[in-house]
């Protein structure tokens, strides 16, 4: 009888394997185990998603203060002498980028060319090229009785983009604020952050050998 790898069962053979391919579900030929890294990753993008929910927390305020009081915690840059409790929560950005999205209140406070903003819709920004464009800011595509301008949204956008625009719900009496896209109320998860992350892992690697290569 031979095992999965040419030794004997007699032969007592260790079929060494990667960690990597350990941690591929069962169905791609790994363990299903956690990948640490990544868990880690999901973990701290949970500090970040409270810095954009809880502003007026003492902890928000110092940090802000401190890295980006010009800015926005999404775009704030990473500065010199940085302390490790803000080197970390910046690592925690890298999946907060890939399921953030902006709801929209009176639409002030969203770039319609660089933020995430409309739901289930590619990268979740306009394929519309913005060359050329006037408009900016999704305030400019709302009436001022707060609903979507749709005779302008058609005149910028091409008709994939105007229809997925303007089935986004307007809530014209409240500020733009962050959602979580993966998660039906928008609240940030950390099983859900390491879902995209392991999703993205997994796209990244190849459908064969070199996907779950052993070492």
């Amino acid at each position: 009888m031979r095992t999965i790898g040419g030794g004997s069962a007699i032969s007592k053979h260790i079929h060494r394997q990667s960690w990597d391919r350990l941690t591929f579900p069962k169905v791609l030929g790994g363990m299903g185990f956690r990948d640490l890294w990544n868990f880690n990753i999901a973990m701290l993008g949970k500090q970040g998603w409270r810095l954009l929910t809880n502003p007026d927390s003492l902890c928000a305020k110092v940090l802000k203060g401190r890295y980006y009081h010009d800015g926005e915690f999404v775009t704030s840059s990473r500065k010199r002498h940085a302390s490790h409790t803000w080197k970390a929560i910046l690592a925690g950005r890298e999946v907060l980028n890939l399921g953030l999205i902006k709801r929209i209140g009176d639409g002030s406070l969203t770039n319609i060319w660089r933020d995430r903003w409309i739901p289930k819709h590619f990268q979740t920004k306009p394929l519309t090229p913005q060359d050329g464009q006037e408009v900016s800011r999704v305030s400019e595509l709302i009436t001022t009785d707060g609903r979507w301008d749709a005779r302008r949204i058609r005149q910028i956008f091409i008709p994939m983009d105007a229809e997925a625009i303007q089935r986004i719900p307007i809530r014209s009496q409240l500020d733009d604020f962050w959602a979580w896209e993966p998660k039906k109320y928008g609240v940030y998860s950390v099983k859900s952050a390491y879902k995209l992350l392991d999703m993205r892992r997994l796209s990244l690697s190849s459908t064969g050998g070199d996907m779950v290569s052993a070492s």
